[in-house]
């Protein structure tokens, strides 16, 4: 699909050569950038629906009965799995 969006605009729309390192340029770019946006807003959505179980008081909650350090580690964990 995204190879298929990357012909389009490179090859059609922009009416540039294969064989150029320009239209290969253009070509990588388009596909990388559609793949990038795509893994964003999946990422967002996915760590939007994790948030939704995990309320800031529920976090204070599990971080407030742990020791000092190992409260650490847990909100480091914690950190990873929902970076937003």
């Amino acid at each position: 699909m995204f190879t298929w969006v990357a012909d389009l605009v490179a090859w059609r729309i922009l009416n540039l050569s294969a064989d150029t390192r320009l239209g290969e340029a253009v070509h990588y770019f388009v596909a990388d950038v559609l793949k990038i946006f795509v893994m964003l807003a999946v990422i967002i959505f996915l760590v939007a629906i994790i948030r939704s179980f995990f309320p800031p008081e529920r976090t204070r909650k599990i971080l407030s009965y742990r020791h000092h350090y190992l409260g650490n580690v847990i909100a480091a964990l914690l950190g990873v799995v929902t970076p937003f």
